[in-house]
């Protein structure tokens, strides 16, 4: 019992950070939720004292789970006619385990949808180097390869998403943050001419929505649905996979989501959006109206309690 015990205290201190690395591979919560399950289910069956490191040993699995999952998931998502986007994760407004791991090992939208061309070993060699800090020598361990291969790897894949458009440099996040607050504002006021002056002379557009080929055009048509947006629809700035991004609220839940990437003379260069129910379902649990109710409950509860007795405010329940 004792060392079970243990075992769960180990899986338990490092659970955020194999979820952050599983979400890395897959672009999918539920995908990286299965494959936390399937590593702590292989470390509850491991015997414990054949092992000198626990979290190495939990890192090792669950990124060999991750290429096994990842190999599937690419034959299946490369079938589907739509295209395939990873799934955005927005920070909630309580931020969980999950998302202070995230933030920790910051990769954006942008680069997490240009990972899905890279072969899966390519993916995990990047995703552990770029975003989790391990040297060539520790890749080498998990992949079963030598630290030249690795080192190989990660240069060939940084090399691809370059040449696909990714910035050779993170782009500086007070400046990403003013234009998305300037895209905020020109949608929200129906700025055409304000929406043109955002983007490059050709910027490039991606989004999981039918038929779309032009960045500009597409904000334009986001601006005029908004026009007749009713009295629960807003525009507002949430975090998305560590960056600015801009939200379409309807109804208390996320519709659409704005990601944007821009270039030294802060011109927005590539503009993803994000538009399926089913990849905008896990935003909305963390940012829509039922989490903030959620969030202010016991606030409300607390303000239910007080009242005011002469100038000052008396705790009744206390």
């Amino acid at each position: 019992m004792e060392m079970n015990r243990d075992k769960s205290v180990d899986f338990e201190a490092v659970r955020a950070r194999l979820f952050a690395l599983a979400y890395r591979m897959l672009g999918s919560r539920a995908e990286a939720e299965d494959i936390v399950q399937d590593a702590w289910l292989k470390w509850h069956a491991a015997d414990a004292s054949a092992l000198r490191s626990s979290a190495a040993w939990l890192t090792t699995i669950t990124t060999h789970l991750a290429i096994d999952r990842l190999r599937h998931l690419q034959i299946e998502r490369a079938t589907r006619s739509g295209g395939w986007m990873p799934e955005p994760w927005i920070e909630s407004l309580a931020p969980s385990a999950e998302d202070l791991a995230l933030q920790a090992v910051q990769m954006s939208y942008g680069v997490m949808l240009l990972l899905e061309r890279l072969k899966p070993e390519e993916r995990a060699a990047f995703v552990l180097h770029e975003a989790f800090d391990c040297d060539y020598a520790e890749i080498a361990k998990i992949l079963a390869k030598t630290p030249a291969n690795c080192r190989q790897m990660v240069h060939r894949a940084r090399e691809r998403l370059q040449r696909e458009g990714v910035p050779a440099k993170r782009a500086d996040p007070a400046a990403h943050a003013r234009i998305v607050e300037r895209l905020r504002a020109a949608l929200e006021a129906q700025d055409r001419a304000g929406l043109v002056r955002l983007f490059c002379e050709v910027p490039s557009v991606m989004s999981d929505a039918p038929d779309t080929a032009d960045a500009v055009a597409t904000a334009e048509q986001a601006a005029t649905t908004l026009s007749m947006r009713g009295r629960g629809d807003q525009i507002e700035t949430v975090t998305m996979n560590g960056m600015n991004a801009v939200a379409l609220m309807r109804d208390g839940e996320i519709d659409a989501l704005f990601d944007i990437s821009i270039d030294e003379d802060e011109r927005i260069v590539a503009l993803r959006i994000v538009t399926g129910a089913l990849r905008l379902a896990s935003a909305t649990r963390v940012f829509g109206r039922a989490a903030i109710l959620q969030l202010l409950r016991p606030v409300s509860r607390q303000a239910a309690s007080i009242t005011m007795r002469g100038h000052f405010p008396v705790d009744i329940d206390a």
